[in-house]
């Protein structure tokens, strides 16, 4: 990491994988060239859960141990300073550049293999990770959902191999 000063540790690296609204997935396909996806995640332990459809690009390429770096970002923001702090450092190109020209950051980068599920019941307890996420307030459906869509969908799990991450958040 060119930045040492921004690195962070692996369990803020697992926070932020954790918050993130979504992350980006890419990986080499077949045609040896870059297929990138924002996707919803849900992590447990050092596994990332996916789910997709039965065909397309995700049921080609992520399975057999593939390859598949993901990008999540938990927080993103440009700063809003006033102006009298503006003038207050009008003729410092520095100050400006890293205190009103930026953002503010939070991510990580994930290194991982990817397979697919295939166990009913790890299938089950991965959507279950990803609904309790994204859609909390509605569990009590879980089950009659989970069911139904369980044979119209893949779940694929990436195991973390190297994780990383930075900041950079204005004091």
């Amino acid at each position: 990491m060119r930045r040492s000063d921004r690195e962070l540790d692996q369990e803020i690296a697992l926070k932020i994988i954790d918050e993130c609204q979504y992350a980006t997935l890419s990986c080499i396909d077949e045609n040896n060239e870059i297929f990138s996806i924002p996707i919803s995640i849900a992590r447990d332990g050092m596994s990332i859960y996916i789910h997709g459809a039965k065909t397309g690009s995700k049921a080609r390429l992520y399975k057999d141990g593939k390859i598949v770096e993901l990008v999540a970002v938990s927080h993103n923001r440009v700063p809003t300073p006033s102006y009298e702090y503006c003038e207050s450092i009008k003729d410092s190109a520095s100050e400006l550049g890293s205190r009103v020209f930026t953002t503010e950051y939070q991510s990580a980068i994930a290194k991982t293999k990817a397979y697919e599920v295939t166990n009913e019941s790890q299938k089950i307890k991965a959507l279950e990770l990803l609904c309790k996420k994204y859609t909390p307030n509605y569990m009590d459906y879980f089950d009659t959902a989970a069911i139904g869509l369980l044979s119209k969908i893949n779940i694929y799990e990436l195991k973390i191999e190297h994780l990383s991450a930075k900041a950079k958040i204005i004091k």
